[in-house]
């Protein structure tokens, strides 16, 4: 901000003195022009004021003229430095979030850092568009949350680390799926971070490219394990060849020297043990490379997203029955004991045909149940729009377009009925 009114007022100091300048320069070049045509004059006879007194104003025109013009080349130049300058303050800016906050991208290099163990941060893979010092570069960044706005915290993702990365999250040759993948470090600085990233999987790495059995799968496995051999084509003494099973390795055991800090939810063992107590009741837990957690409710087909740290995302749906500020932890409780008690809607389709007679259709195919309106958003625009149900009233699309927005977090067959009910203006047969 004091950078961008430095600049701003800078500016305007500028547009002044080329004014002056401009100004100096017609004034100047009037002098000269009267005083040469009064030395023309006094040449040919016609006294008008003393020869004398017109050298000093010629003179005196010429200084303007001169003065003027040095003004005006200064202006020009210090111009030219201002747009250099506002295009490096350009680059820290881009266009605003989905929020109303703006987001700004900031090198690491301009923003103060101090290492603090107690910190873990999340860093991205990122591809900025729209900013033409960013267009087409991959950075690796952090964002940090102000006030009013977002801010990004970035580097330019050097060639060595692209191809560690692509070889670690195995990629092949396609730097664009590097794209949104995510790590976390407790080092403030994204260049440090990244680096210290891929040589805490070094050892796997460079054992993964003498050795093609070890897989990908294998490499996350061994990652930071005590027991990892890595020479001779063995893995470890335990499992010679890796471990092969899908679950996590039961004799992983942390080596003291090359530890890492981790949110709590970013382990495949954490996320393992979460799914032991939720996948009987048809959830299940994933991890994605880009920082987040998906929550799969398969008996009712929603997700929910979360934060390795296990804060939920607000873009995304969330359960009315729990807090506002709910975590994973109370999502992963909620559905551990949640008991499913399925009803049978088919029996009241005549029900629900008669309360929504002339609003809604209502009927019984072999997949499900579905409801037909014509929507009527400005009254005189028919759109057909069909909603679809299994018998127990669990939406088969939660999340289609054609959802209510009030209903976003409560969709099901009951309640589109009491939502067509209410809202029987906006729409009829």
């Amino acid at each position: 901000m004091f950078k961008r009114f430095c600049s701003q007022a800078f500016g305007t100091i500028n547009v002044a003195v080329g004014f002056f300048s401009l100004a100096a320069i017609v004034v100047g070049a009037i002098t000269v022009f009267g005083s040469a045509g009064l030395l023309c004059l006094d040449k040919a006879g016609v006294k008008t004021i003393p020869e004398k007194r017109i050298q000093q104003t010629l003179q005196l025109g010429m200084g303007f003229t001169l003065l003027g013009s040095v003004g005006f080349v200064s202006a020009t130049v210090a111009a030219a430095c201002i747009a250099s300058i506002s295009g490096a303050l350009d680059e820290e800016e881009s266009v605003t979030s989905s929020y109303t906050n703006s987001v700004v991208f900031e090198l690491s290099e301009s923003t103060p850092t101090q290492d603090n163990t107690d910190s873990l941060y999340l860093y991205q893979i990122m591809r900025i568009t729209g900013c033409r010092h960013l267009d087409n570069k991959l950075i690796v960044g952090r964002v940090e949350d102000e006030s009013s706005r977002k801010v990004v915290v970035y580097d330019l993702l050097d060639s060595d680390s692209q191809d560690s990365l692509m070889e670690l999250f195995d990629l092949g040759y396609d730097e664009d799926k590097l794209i949104s993948k995510a790590f976390s470090s407790q080092n403030p600085n994204p260049n440090h971070a990244i680096r210290e990233f891929v040589d805490f999987y070094r050892p796997q790495l460079e054992f993964k490219s003498s050795c093609e059995e070890f897989s990908s799968f294998n490499l996350e496995t061994c990652v930071g394990c005590r027991n990892f051999h890595g020479a001779d084509k063995i893995v470890c003494g335990i499992h010679p060849y890796g471990w092969e099973q899908d679950d996590n390795c039961p004799d992983w055991q942390s080596n003291q020297r090359r530890q890492k800090v981790y949110f709590p939810f970013e382990r495949e063992e954490v996320i393992s043990q979460l799914n032991c107590s939720i996948q009987p009741n048809q959830v299940s837990l994933l991890k994605n490379d880009d920082g987040t957690l998906t929550l799969w409710d398969d008996y009712t087909n929603r997700r929910f997203q979360f934060l390795w740290s296990g804060v939920l995302l607000d873009d995304f749906d969330k359960l009315l029955e729990l807090d506002e500020y709910a975590r994973l932890l109370d999502y992963i409780q909620y559905f551990s004991v949640r008991t499913v008690i399925e009803f049978d809607y088919s029996l009241k389709v005549d029900e629900f045909a008669q309360q929504l007679q002339g609003i809604a259709t209502v009927k019984i195919s072999d997949s499900g149940i579905n409801v037909r309106v014509n929507y009527c958003p400005k009254l005189n625009i028919h759109i057909e729009r069909q909603y679809r149900f299994r018998f127990d009233g669990i939406p088969l699309y939660p999340y289609e377009s054609i959802v209510p927005q009030s209903l976003k977090y409560n969709y099901n067959l009951g309640t589109l009925v009491e939502w067509l009910k209410v809202n029987q203006a906006r729409v009829r047969l």
